[in-house]
């Protein structure tokens, strides 16, 4: 395979969505599938979204809502993948604030509406018995960074940040009030998406990006000193509290990232048309690369 050249292939995510993408393309796994992959960090999970449908790229490694989204208004795409089903964000308040009843008038960042966040604070919200558009406010503040900054100026008093930032939040004096994965709750928190027409055109290629992208999970997951020495590059965090950031995201990660329909379902029953809410969850995953002939076939 490694002779021969290698099909380019270029990866749409948001900033630090896809680590274990870039861990495998460095440890040589996609090379052995014979990809050269182009893992390219996008703005937006809508952005993301947008330059798949506009076929700028190949693959998107994005969460869920908007390619349902997509696919509601009648748009080809297919979840092939999800890397976690469940929501992989911490519940961060201010000190002074001890239970979710306690966010009941204040004001919660979110990065932007229509995100994954945005959808992920709602769906807590109604799990604490809070009303998301009466009991709160909700202020578009921008990326983790900036909500994070907000909650240590005061300007806004919650806001879920992703288990990433836990030893930074923990040391800046905040509150971890609640970790979302708890919630018995299905959400296809990070998939993998591709056009419908590449899998009909192209499936050879498809099933074999998915051999790569699965190795690379498993490799991720039982490689811990390699992925400390990557985070290291872009942290100024100790191996130690680095080895407390991998184990925290490993626990959330699926091995077999297989798509479920309630990973989706818990996203289509919250669109507001009342036809949206009808779409069959089976329109938007693909679960045929999973299936027995398919995985054990050769490369």
């Amino acid at each position: 395979m490694c002779a021969q050249a290698l099909s380019k292939i270029r990866v749409a995510n948001v900033g630090g969505t896809s680590d274990h993408i870039q861990i495998a393309i460095q440890a040589g796994i996609y090379k052995k599938y014979g990809f050269a992959v182009e893992n390219i960090q996008v703005g937006s999970s809508a952005t993301v979204v947008q330059s798949l449908i506009a076929s700028e790229v190949d693959f998107a490694h994005v969460g869920a809502v908007p390619v349902v989204a997509a696919v509601a208004n009648g748009i080809d795409l297919k979840i092939i993948a999800v890397f976690m089903n469940r929501f992989n964000y911490l519940m961060v308040t201010l000190p002074e604030l001890k239970k979710p009843q306690d966010l009941k008038g204040k004001i919660l960042a979110i990065s932007r509406f229509g995100s994954g966040d945005e959808f992920a604070t709602r769906e807590g919200l109604r799990h604490w018995g809070l009303d998301p558009d009466k009991d709160v406010r909700m202020l578009q503040v921008g990326l983790t960074v900036a909500r994070m900054a907000a909650l240590q100026g005061r300007h806004v008093q919650a806001s879920l940040l992703s288990p990433p930032q836990i030893v930074e939040v923990q040391r800046a004096g905040l509150n971890v009030m609640t970790d979302l994965s708890e919630l018995d709750v299905e959400y296809a928190h990070y998939t993998l998406a591709t056009r419908t027409s590449s899998i009909v055109e192209n499936r050879p290629l498809v099933e074999r990006f998915m051999k790569a992208y699965v190795e690379g999970i498993k490799f991720y997951r039982s490689h811990a000193e390699a992925v400390i020495v990557y985070l290291r590059k872009f942290s100024r965090q100790n191996d130690a509290d680095l080895k407390i950031v991998y184990e925290n995201l490993r626990k959330r990660i699926q091995e077999e990232p297989v798509p479920t329909a309630g990973g989706i379902q818990t996203i289509i029953k919250t669109l507001k048309a009342d036809k949206d809410k009808e779409l069959d969850p089976m329109r938007v995953i693909d679960t045929s690369f999973f299936q027995p002939q398919h995985r054990n076939s050769s490369r």
